[in-house]
């Protein structure tokens, strides 16, 4: 979720040339009107032309010779706007709406209408996860909900919207990953848990984009998430894999306190999750067959609860059959110091840490089938 607003707010530069053309149209609504094209390469705006909208709507707005493949804007001072992807080789036409110019009818530039096509599909997924995060901060107003039930079903609703993001993101990259619009599609998805497909687009692209500046931009990210993996120090992230994993102290259900450090010397799987997360529930029958297999090899688990009722804790960490002895929780909720600590944004979240204290693997990767396929690797 950290990147979500990427796609929509993108503002990338591409390069290409071509002969000089023009973006005109009619907008109805607009008669009368200042409009302005913009380029809004390497996030910054700079004015490239302006008219006055004729009396039956129509305009003409005439680009620079050799404008290269870019993200554009045709815009109003009123804030009405509609983002381009378009060079001076095309001749862009436009029939829309003053008031609503996002669905304005576009010919001529295929990446815009590419680019439509994807944030009208993007955008009623962000409002959802948008909902459940600004949901989630509030106390219920749902007099038939308690504070738990609250959480849990905003809950669910943010992990949903989040696979469904993620889902589309790599459906889209699957079929495009060559494309220009792709090295903005990717930026995303979270690096932490998807870096492959920073890779991919990286690798696709250079045959066609190598030398746009926007290629260089990625190859740039690549490279410091590469360097943020093998050292500690390239990264403000508090977790990636190759860091230390920070510290965790707190009660368990006896009232004593409990390190992850105390579990040095073992391969530990980190696992946050909530009594009310039903992913999390689902997944617990694995993480016990793996502990059960592989306990006694060094292999421990170390539970972290994001739960603010001890008495649904207690009764599912029994139910669950969750056999391990650290279990630690402030009760805190979303609140909870561990939180922003790990960067959490959905349950649940596994780390996996070495015997050294190294985080190994993070995330979707765990769930599954592959966390025994890590612990393997590990040489358990």
């Amino acid at each position: 979720m950290r990147n979500f607003f990427i796609l929509i707010a993108a503002a990338i530069s591409f390069a290409s040339c071509g002969n000089s053309n023009s973006i005109s149209g009619v907008i109805t609504g607009a008669e009368g009107k200042t409009i302005y094209l913009e380029s809004l390469s390497d996030s910054m705006v700079l004015p490239i032309d302006s008219t006055v909208v004729g009396s039956d709507g129509s305009f003409s707005l005439k680009s620079h010779s050799n404008l290269p493949l870019d993200f554009y804007r045709i815009y109003f001072k009123e804030g009405n706007f509609l983002q381009l992807i378009t060079d001076s080789s095309e001749h862009v036409e436009i029939t829309a709406e003053f008031a609503n110019l996002n669905n304005a009818k576009v010919e001529g530039s295929p990446q815009t209408v590419e680019y439509m096509d994807v944030v009208k599909k993007w955008e009623p997924i962000i409002e959802k996860l948008v909902e459940a995060r600004e949901r989630l901060d509030l106390p219920s107003n749902d007099p038939s909900l308690d504070s738990s039930q609250w959480v849990a079903k905003w809950t669910a609703q943010f992990n949903s919207a989040q696979k469904e993001a993620n889902a589309f993101v790599k459906g889209w990259l699957e079929k495009h990953s060559a494309s220009l619009l792709a090295i903005s599609i990717v930026q995303n998805l979270d690096p932490r848990f998807d870096f492959i497909w920073y890779q991919r687009v990286l690798t696709d692209t250079k045959p066609t984009c190598a030398n746009l500046a926007a290629y260089k931009t990625l190859e740039k990210l690549v490279g410091q998430i590469k360097n943020a993996s093998s050292s500690s120090a390239a990264s403000n992230s508090n977790i990636a894999v190759g860091k230390m994993a920070p510290e965790i102290t707190l009660p368990t259900l006896t009232g004593e306190t409990k390190a992850l450090s105390s579990l040095r010397g073992k391969v530990v799987l980190l696992d946050f999750w909530a009594s009310w997360c039903g992913p999390c529930r689902k997944e617990n029958p694995n993480v016990v067959a793996v502990y059960n297999k592989y306990a006694s090899k060094g292999f421990d688990v170390f539970s972290v609860s994001l739960d603010e009722n001890k008495t649904a804790w207690e009764a599912a960490i029994k139910k669950d059959g969750l056999l391990w002895k650290n279990h630690v929780s402030d009760l805190g909720g979303w609140r909870s110091a561990v939180v922003p600590l790990y960067e959490i944004e959905s349950i649940p979240f596994p780390v996996l840490i070495d015997k050294e204290g190294k985080i190994v693997a993070m995330g979707e990767s765990l769930r599954g089938g592959g966390l025994e396929s890590e612990l393997k690797k590990l040489g358990l």
